[in-house]
């Protein structure tokens, strides 16, 4: 007896040094990301948001390091390494990579040794140039000038787009051997996402499709109905499907105003528009257990109540890396677009993020208004608009649409379930609860409420026409009155001096 007590008390003096012992992270999802900064400041801010925004749309989940942190990677198949500065890896990370048996994708100026040797691979600085960088498609965008960067001069393996230097001549944008894949350059908003997109499909062996989309955000029950209308009507003349990220309704949903806005949507689904729940606003980081699945729930039932199918989620990239928005906020979905950070607002920030199984990457329609040939981009896209503030831009955006491929959103296979509904979207056409969806266009409550504002205007305006009225009569008596007491006043003091 004494013996097993002594060998329990040895088994649980094991187990607490054991689990008192500082452990590692475990880097168990699809892409692990390293990165050394985010690059403020510099021609390269902002490419860590772009390049998360992008492995979401290649359906990738990912899990985030930085380079101060000690992760176990025997577990990791695939790696990113982004580095936006020019201090080279610690010795202790370059033997981490160099044992480990994963992909491994470097993007920066200086790659490790292990990785140039297995590349053979050779560069050239350049310094204050202009570069115009090409996809494998041939899609390419503005110049753009850069302070520092480098070229490729030699090296093993394929060659995956272009790098044009100007004076300093044309290089492989990046290359691929095996496992291994590099490239000098990432920047935000240029075609060196799209480079590096056909760069990382090589290396991981990912297959995607090229579909185009347009997507208008930021409608709510605030915006102009007439030119949401007008939108909606203008780009079913011109034969061009556009998504719509609406947002939701929550709270007073039995009052007029938001029946007139499920009607308008309603309308806007009828006109070949899809409708995307854009996630609400967040103002302060806080959110109870259970209280955003409710407002999801809620919004989503508000919708599918009138007849609106609502097929995926819109939000800032940031509520995909949050605990409570990344579980609760996402969980209905399958599809799902995440637009570039605006104002972020965590409730606890979390280093890995899921993926949509439907996910095109926003691009600004700026920017997409500058690539060339043909604009064959190598992943599903979403062609940005923020809902037009006058006929004049939504003209603009439609005619540019116009000759453009854009797709029809709903022809994919979505799907929302939440514990009230069931939304679905097969072949183009729309289910709620397992009830085909009438594309209807009779804007009854829109109208109703037209005819009641004219009604009430016609009331005030005659009531407003009588006050005018007899304010004038009271403003010509007083004038009256005061001219008379002036002449009076005057008699009076003439006669006093005279005599």
């Amino acid at each position: 007896m004494r013996k097993k007590i002594i060998i329990s008390i040895l088994f649980a003096c094991v187990a607490f040094v054991v689990s008192t012992h500082p452990q590692t992270a475990k880097a168990d999802s699809d892409v692990v990301v390293f990165y050394d900064s985010l690059a403020k400041g510099t021609d390269n801010e902002g490419n860590m948001d772009s390049l998360l925004r992008m492995l979401n749309s290649l359906g990738k989940r990912v899990t985030i390091y930085a380079w101060e942190e000690n992760p176990d990677l025997s577990q990791a198949s695939e790696i990113i390494v982004l580095q936006n500065k020019k201090d080279q890896l610690t010795d202790k990370w370059t033997e981490k990579l160099a044992e480990s048996k994963a992909k491994i994708a470097y993007i920066g100026a200086n790659p490790p040794t292990f990785l140039a040797n297995k590349l053979q691979l050779q560069t050239k600085a350049i310094t204050d140039t202009s570069i115009t960088i090409k996809t494998e498609a041939g899609l390419a965008g503005k110049p753009q000038l850069v302070n520092e960067t480098n070229l490729i001069t030699s090296y093993k393996g394929e060659a995956l787009g272009e790098m044009d230097a100007a004076e300093n001549g044309k290089a492989a944008y990046g290359i691929r051997a095996g496992n291994y894949a590099y490239t000098p350059i990432f920047q935000a908003n240029n075609t060196s996402e799209f480079a590096l997109m056909d760069l990382l499909k090589a290396v991981f062996e990912i297959k995607t499709t090229t579909n185009q989309y347009a997507l208008i955000t930021d409608v709510n029950p605030f915006v102009d109905f007439d030119l949401l209308k007008k939108t909606a009507d203008t780009f079913y003349e011109k034969g061009i499907p556009f998504i719509i990220s609406a947002g939701p309704v929550f709270y007073n949903q039995d009052f007029q105003a938001a029946k007139n806005y499920a009607e308008i949507l309603r309308y806007v689904q009828a006109k070949n528009g899809t409708i995307m729940m854009d996630v609400p606003v967040v103002t302060y980081g806080d959110s109870p257990p259970g209280d955003l699945e409710n407002i999801i729930q809620k919004s989503l039932h508000f919708f599918a109540d009138h007849d609106i199918a609502a097929l995926g989620v819109t939000a800032e990239l940031y509520w995909n890396f949050d605990k409570v928005y990344g579980t609760e906020g996402f969980e209905p979905f399958n599809t799902g677009i995440l637009l570039p950070n605006q104002k972020i607002i965590h409730t606890t920030k979390k280093n890995n993020g899921s993926a949509f199984e439907k996910s095109p990457y926003s691009v600004a329609n700026d920017f997409y208004e500058t690539t060339t040939s043909g604009k064959n981009f190598p992943v599903d896209i979403a062609v940005t608009y923020s809902f037009f503030q006058n006929e004049k831009e939504l003209k603009a955006a439609a005619n540019n649409l116009a000759n453009e491929n854009i797709s029809d959103f709903r022809y994919k296979d979505h799907q929302v379930k939440t514990n009230k509904d069931t939304i679905e979207s097969n072949a183009g056409s729309l289910y709620i609860n397992n009830q085909s969806v009438t594309l209807d266009g009779d804007l009854k409550y829109i109208k109703t409420n037209k005819d009641k504002t004219k009604k009430q205007a016609g009331s005030l305006e005659g009531f407003f026409g009588y006050q005018n009225t007899f304010f004038t009569i009271i403003i010509v008596l007083s004038l009256g009155i005061i001219g008379v007491l002036f002449i009076f006043g005057y008699r009076l003091y003439m006669k006093k001096y005279m005599k």
